[in-house]
């Protein structure tokens, strides 16, 4: 699928301070509203050339596993977009929160980044590349990996080819 409009960025260190901030009550920052947002986890490089940004592939998104709840409970957000398999607690999270989670091509920072048309900090300067950005997109590619019933492609494709696989042997 192609996604477009505004997204947020954050990982590791701006989900770190997030969870200090909420615990601490002073909220979120000014000018960050996740509520029906995704968050992308992605430390964009500055650009090159006349792009928004550069390079900005997906991260692994297991790192921001022990967090989501916490993002999905507290600030609103719809869903996020990432790389690789997410760990059970956080697919539970997903499906109690009716979220999502989409993977962006890993390995493809380059394209990807030319769907994002507009990037500014909107938050945590001082982490550079790890700040968090609010990206306007159009038609960046990422798949539905975990679905808002908790439907996982990383469990459903090799349990469908597990299937398959057997079948394909005691046929011969």
């Amino acid at each position: 699928m192609l996604l477009t409009g505004k997204i947020l960025t954050g990982r590791d260190a701006a989900h770190k301070r997030i969870q200090g901030m909420l615990e601490s009550g002073e909220g979120l920052p000014e000018g960050v509203d996740f509520k029906g947002k995704f968050i992308y986890y992605v430390g964009p490089v500055d650009a090159v050339g006349d792009e928004a940004v550069g390079p900005a592939g997906p991260t692994t998104s297991t790192r921001m596993d022990k967090f989501t709840d916490m993002m999905l409970s507290e600030t609103g957000l719809t869903g996020m977009i990432g790389k690789a398999e997410r760990g059970p607690a956080a697919i539970e999270s997903i499906k109690e929160h009716k979220a999502v989670y989409l993977m962006a091509v890993g390995g493809a920072a380059y394209l990807v980044a030319k769907a994002i048309k507009k990037a500014k900090v909107v938050a945590f300067e001082d982490l550079g590349m790890e700040a968090i950005y609010e990206f306007e997109v159009e038609d960046m590619p990422v798949t539905v990996a975990v679905d808002s019933s908790g439907a996982n492609a990383h469990q459903i494709g090799p349990d469908t080819w597990k299937v398959k696989i057997a079948e394909a042997e005691s046929a011969s």
